[in-house]
């Protein structure tokens, strides 16, 4: 049964009800309110309709409820002890918000509803503030989802203002974990390209995949997402090559990933919603890349088309990844040949994933997507890639630039001695 909706009412608000100099302050801006937001627990203050409309969409409609008792004054003030235990108690209810703020801005982060993103980490900054102070480590990731968030609006110097407050934390704190200096530079690195400072953004990038590698390893999913920005900035700058060799070591990363799922069930679980969604964002951009660079029946093109294919099936989009791998077995028989391994691997995935077409087959809603751990997600995944071969087959020279005659002997020579 859906959970009833809090009501809420937002009119003009009347400063002359407050003592002068006391006027409300709003919640998302800091500026002098002029509206208010009643609800049947508080009463919230913002400086325009719209900041009041976006505030209660994107966190105050689920913690309005909770905020009345945070913010109410002790009616009695008790012992030391009771004093101790209320402390205590809103320290806990605070952690619990915190979390939860956190969560809905990185939902929305990860739908693209940057507006609504922001709500949410401000909120988690201020009671952030309450329980560790200024400048405290917990208050960095707040701080970078402000900061994407402000990016995706192209708002680059708010972006440039929240990193700057990201970094001064870290700086604070000398023992800060690998993977946050890894946001931070990622997120550095994205502003400054889309500034057009793309040397300045290959240098920040360079650092997240270093703190990246020394936190996950080189080869994990979380530094994919490293390659894959500075691929991008090499593309920009017509660097072909460099930017090819870049989006194979994502696709080689995301083959690898998926290919280990099936005997690791705590690495199935371990990516996240956002994760799993940057994920597909990246490997359908680089088969587009490919398509457009090298064509669409190149084998490197088939390799991308059979890795995205995997992570639909991982997702539980069986349509998408039968799309996808029935595409790549094409192109894969085409070029190699069908008694080829690797031919052989991507057909056996096809033939299991067409014996489980029956699934959805009745079914209403189409083949919906199952979320991983889920029935019809993982675990199903988890029969077909039983049949992963275990090295993902390189593609060949993928660069649509004639090498010259030296470079091109030496590349041949070298692609013979591997097989």
């Amino acid at each position: 049964m859906a959970q009833p909706q809090t009501q809420y009412e937002i009119r003009a608000l009347n400063a002359l009800a407050f003592p002068k100099g006391r006027q409300p302050r709003c919640e998302l801006t800091g500026l002098p309110a002029t509206v208010e937001c009643e609800t049947p627990h508080i009463t919230l203050y913002y400086a325009t309709r719209e900041h009041a409309e976006q505030a209660w969409h994107g966190i105050m409609n689920k913690i309005a409820p909770l905020l009345g008792p945070l913010r109410a004054s002790a009616v009695v003030v008790g012992s030391e002890e009771d004093r101790a235990k209320r402390d205590y108690t809103l320290n806990m209810s605070k952690r619990a918000l915190i979390d939860l703020c956190q969560q809905e801005a990185s939902k929305f982060l990860v739908a693209g509803r940057y507006e609504l993103a922001i709500p949410g980490a401000i909120q988690a900054i201020s009671f952030l503030k309450d329980i560790h102070g200024d400048g405290a480590m917990e208050m960095v990731p707040p701080y970078l989802q402000l900061a994407e968030a402000n990016l995706g609006l192209g708002r680059f110097q708010q972006a440039e203002e929240f990193l700057s407050l990201a970094n001064w934390s870290v700086l604070k704190n000398p023992d800060c974990s690998n993977a946050i200096r890894s946001q931070l530079h990622r997120n550095f690195g994205k502003l400054y390209s889309a500034k057009g400072k793309l040397d300045e953004a290959l240098q920040e990038l360079a650092k997240d995949i270093y703190c990246s590698s020394l936190e996950v390893g080189p080869e994990h999913v979380d530094t994919s997402a490293g390659y894959y920005h500075m691929a991008s900035i090499f593309y920009t700058q017509h660097r072909i090559e460099n930017a090819l060799a870049f989006y194979d070591k994502v696709v080689d990363i995301w083959y690898k990933f998926l290919a280990s799922v099936r005997n690791d069930t705590e690495l199935a679980e371990s990516l996240s919603e956002s994760q799993l969604q940057e994920g597909m964002d990246m490997l359908n951009f680089i088969l587009q890349t490919r398509m457009k660079l090298l064509g669409q029946g190149h084998i490197a093109t088939g390799e991308a088309k059979y890795t995205l294919g995997l992570l639909y099936l991982f997702m539980g989009d069986k349509k998408m990844a039968h799309d996808c791998i029935s595409t790549a077995c094409e192109i894969y028989t085409k070029h190699l040949g069908p008694e080829h391994p690797s031919t052989r691997d991507v057909l056996e995935v096809l033939k299991h994933l067409n014996k489980s077409a029956s699934v959805f087959a009745g079914r209403d809603d189409g083949g919906t997507p199952a979320v991983p751990g889920e029935s019809g997600g993982a675990d199903e995944f988890g029969d077909i890639g039983g049949h992963f071969p275990k090295e993902m087959p390189r593609a060949a020279t993928q660069s649509p630039i004639p090498m010259p005659p030296g470079e091109r002997a030496e590349r041949a020579e070298a692609e013979g001695r591997r097989t």
